[in-house]
């Protein structure tokens, strides 16, 4: 029997609840655990303002908690940098802990501290085994990182990308849920639970989850379910007191708050809608209830969703027409296999793959290195790290987009060549000028302040044929997010207004930086740089698969069409295609 350190964080349910029952499971073969929150690893009370600026940005900025989750998918240069600056905050009570207590085997159930231990672990700071426990069906960028010697997954597609991303070795022994959601009961107990919730024999009860927080649009789907009148709804609303009250002034349908009695629940309805796949929505594949994701909190609740549907394990409506027909479909005899299949999910025990890494004994636990650093130094750290994680976001982003990371490129091989001509109020709105566009097939770049000046003027290009790009906002600096704001969304907004299509390219004047990535990647567009700027004067010899932009907010129509008509010219004298950023990917 071996010693096993468990490091959870009190971030809701899904962590806790994932470290308490593996604690129980290993206790019950004889190890012997501990367990600490890894929030309480921080200086200055870090950890509960993060829990608490964690929660109020689910309720009050959920865009903003999309753009964050993104962006290390958008950006994943970015996780080493702001790794060290967590283990500058973090590392140094993690170590004491280690040593304290000596353990055979660390398993973490949490992102950031999983990140924290890899490095430690990678830097030869810890000897011991240090085993992750993915509680998400989706595996975040900062939930794995090389030096994890074993990562445990709750689904084997999800063990495919941890042991791509870690290095190393990952199992899907399926989700870690309390045995007590395994028992289905006797038919005529399911009916007095049903009694007891106010659903008669033919009424079909749908659970509504929102985790422990009831965090989410859940009067909206509270709602949906009750006019349409073919479905029950029964809230669970957490520890969301409001919410609570709020629903139980509706006539029908049943709200509950805080309950330990959730297998009792799930056993007494017929489906559970949920928006997060967090613990709730492994403990419901569990007792086999039909699971649909609708209306998923922004980040891991649309990315868990998504690939819990992928998997076959859940359904997803992605609107108010699509929630009535998919529960109609799962709690008929097409759910089944989606049950089935949730089920199949729990094949084997995490515990006993920890289990596994505990040292034979005899085998002398070596303790943790832990230098002695001081606190001018730990602040000289975080500080550097910091700058690190800006700098890389700013300046170092326009150093790898210009190695054509992240940004629009042509196929391989392609034959092409992508033009683009910026406009300007002087020639918008001339038609000679429109109808050598759409002859040429190159794109107009246009940008937001002039969408709104002359809308007309954008819906002809449209009307014409003529690919339109979003040239940015046109005017203004500012700070980094309101300028990628500005540039990629604002401006967007105004060209659709104008003629009715979507952006799909962004195409800036200026250096780009992380924020213009990752605002473009969350709008759809495509961000279009290390572009060869044309001159009037002097065209250059053109190379298959570049980017070409004229700027001719200034030039006549003369020249442009006879700009137009030499570069096609000469694109064809070496076999190229001349065709607009449509074509980009």
């Amino acid at each position: 029997m071996g010693r096993v350190l468990v490091v959870s964080a009190s971030m809701g349910e899904g962590h806790d609840g994932a470290a308490r029952e593996l604690v129980r499971r290993l206790e019950a073969r004889g190890h012997e655990t501990r367990t600490v929150d890894f929030l309480a690893s921080a200086p200055l009370n870090i950890g509960p303002i993060t829990r608490t600026s964690y929660e109020i940005q689910l309720r009050q900025a959920p865009w903003s908690y999309q753009f964050t989750y993104r962006l290390w998918a958008v950006l994943p240069f970015l996780c080493r940098p702001f790794t060290a600056l967590v283990s500058f905050l973090t590392s140094r009570r993690t170590l004491r802990w280690i040593a304290e207590y000596e353990p055979d085997v660390i398993v973490t159930t949490y992102n950031l501290s999983s990140l924290v231990l890899a490095r430690l672990r990678r830097h030869g700071r810890l000897r011991m085994p240090v085993v992750t426990f993915v509680t998400d069906f989706d595996v975040h960028r900062l939930w794995v990182a090389r030096g994890v010697d074993l990562t445990l997954c709750v689904h084997e597609a999800s063990a495919a990308v941890a042991a791509k991303r870690a290095g190393a070795p990952a199992r899907a022994p399926g989700p870690m849920v309390a045995e007590r959601f395994r028992t289905t009961p006797a038919p005529a107990e399911r009916e007095r639970l049903r009694a007891e919730l106010g659903l008669g024999p033919d009424d079909r009860g749908v659970l509504v989850v929102a985790g422990s927080w009831g965090v989410g649009d859940i009067g909206r789907t509270f709602d949906g379910l009750l006019d349409s009148g073919r479905y029950v709804p029964i809230a669970a609303c957490g520890r969301n007191e409001e919410l609570k009250a709020e629903l139980a002034t509706r006539s029908g349908g049943r709200a509950i708050g805080w309950t330990d009695q959730m297998p009792s629940l799930m056993a007494a309805c017929d489906a559970i809608v949920e928006n997060a796949g967090g613990l709730t929505c492994m403990e419901a594949l569990a007792v086999g209830l039909p699971v649909v994701t609708y209306l998923p909190i922004p980040g891991h609740g649309r990315e868990n969703g998504a690939q819990m549907e992928r998997a076959g394990v859940a359904a997803y409506a992605r609107s108010a027409d699509e929630l009535l027909p998919v529960l109609d479909r799962v709690t008929g005899l097409a759910g089944r296999r989606q049950v089935a299949a949730g089920r199949a999910m729990f094949r084997g025990d995490a515990a006993d793959d920890v289990a596994a890494q505990v040292q034979p004994a005899g085998v002398r636990r070596a303790r943790p290195s832990l230098r002695r650093v001081s606190a001018g130094q730990r602040l000289a750290g975080a500080a550097a790290a910091l700058i690190a994680v800006w700098a890389t976001f700013t300046f170092g982003v326009s150093t790898v987009a210009a190695h054509g990371f992240g940004v629009a490129r042509a196929e391989r091989h392609s034959h092409d060549i992508f033009v683009g001509v910026r406009l300007g109020p002087a020639n918008v709105a001339d038609a000679n000028l429109v109808a050598a566009l759409a002859g040429a097939g190159v794109t107009a770049i246009v940008d937001g302040t002039l969408a709104d000046q002359d809308p007309a003027g954008i819906r002809r290009l449209t009307l014409a044929g003529v690919d339109v790009a979003n040239g940015g906002w046109g005017r203004g600096n500012g700070a980094h997010w309101a300028r990628a704001k500005a540039d990629v969304v604002r401006a967007c907004n105004s060209i659709q207004s104008a003629n009715g299509q979507s952006c799909h390219n962004f195409v800036p004047l200026r250096r780009i930086d992380g924020f213009d990535l990752a605002s473009a990647r969350m709008d759809h567009q495509r961000v279009v740089a290390n572009v060869v700027r044309l001159s009037p004067d002097r065209l250059p010899e053109f190379r298959a698969g570049r980017i070409y932009v004229l700027d001719a907010r200034t030039l006549d129509t003369a020249t442009v069409t006879r700009l137009l008509a030499e570069l096609r010219l000469r694109s064809s004298s070496r076999h190229l295609t001349v065709t607009s950023f449509a074509r980009l990917h």
